[in-house]
């Protein structure tokens, strides 16, 4: 294995890429974009053979894992294209990150693209509440999608945005789908990133708050994670499996391993950072001299919030 060479001051290695396809979305969540969200021009998309040249080049500096994200990526036309060139690359892990409503229409796809990992956006379980949470209608659909992979043999996590009067009295009901599906559902803090800042007060609850409100009903008995995980973990007796993403109240930043890429080519070392590095019409050795230069733009301590929209970078 080749020996991790981006390390920054602080002795983080960067071992992980979300990369994202697109900006645009076939849902409107309300803590990502609103409804009338403009969206980039398709033609400041890298293509398929810029994704794989920068994938490549920094496998070549320890890339271990890679995840595929938009928007919602499976809405870019050219992704079994791009799927198919990184799945040539050695990569240990290639994963997903999709609201499941196209999931049906490239199970296989996906497979032979050896993209066993799925983190699949489930924010309710209760029609009215996707609906005010989404401003889609396809809640049905994307349980059945849920189903579809599960029978296939993928890996699927749900993330669940909790939102306070909205899908916060669902919390039970997740840990039975847990249960019934033998999946793992993680409930993600309201993160303070463009559009979601202005529901904050109103509609932020805390990773804690939850565990709380679990504890009467639900023993939760911790599982060891990687020092870099984005969640900490628990199993139930039942056999839910829950995991907690308390980005605002419990950062993770001291240890985090991933650097992002915009759909049109700008290069970030943290989701909460406006400022990255555009790797466009760069030579490879302009990319490895950007990479090193990222380095030393990756927080040690969490920003507040940032202005930019979560879907143009990543999520």
């Amino acid at each position: 294995m080749v020996e991790p060479r981006l390390i920054d001051a602080y002795g983080r290695i960067i071992r992980k890429l979300r990369l994202s396809l697109t900006d645009t979305c076939n849902l409107r969540c309300r803590y990502c974009m609103p409804v009338d969200a403009v969206f980039m021009d398709k033609q400041d998309y890298l293509s398929p053979q810029d994704y794989e040249d920068i994938v490549a080049e920094l496998i070549d500096f320890g890339l271990e894992e890679l995840r595929l994200t938009g928007g919602e990526p499976l809405l870019r036309g050219a992704f079994p294209e791009i799927a198919t060139r990184l799945a040539r690359l050695p990569l240990r892990k290639i994963g997903l990150t999709t609201n499941g409503i196209l999931l049906d229409r490239y199970l296989d796809v996906l497979q032979d693209c050896r993209i066993q990992s799925l983190n699949i956006s489930l924010d309710s379980l209760e029609l009215n509440a996707f609906q005010q949470m989404t401003h889609g209608h396809q809640l049905a659909r994307v349980l059945e999608n849920i189903q579809k992979a599960k029978e296939r043999g993928f890996q699927i996590k749900i993330n669940t945005v909790m939102m306070r009067g909205l899908n916060d009295r669902e919390l039970l009901n997740f840990v039975n789908y847990s249960r019934q599906l033998q999946i793992e559902v993680r409930f993600l803090e309201l993160m303070r990133i463009g559009y979601a800042c202005q529901e904050q007060t109103e509609r932020f609850i805390s990773a804690q708050e939850l565990i709380d409100r679990l504890r009467p009903w639900v023993t939760l008995e911790p599982v060891a994670s990687p020092l870099d995980s984005t969640s900490f973990n628990f199993v139930t007796p039942c056999g839910a499996r829950l995991g907690f993403i308390a980005s605002e109240s419990q950062p993770f930043c001291g240890y985090c391993s991933r650097w992002r890429l915009s759909a049109d080519g700008i290069m970030r070392a943290c989701l909460l950072k406006s400022e990255g590095l555009s790797l466009r019409g760069l030579t490879a050795a302009q990319r490895q001299a950007t990479y090193q230069s990222l380095l030393g733009m990756k927080p040690y301590r969490r920003p507040a919030e940032v202005s930019h929209a979560m879907n143009r970078i990543g999520g």
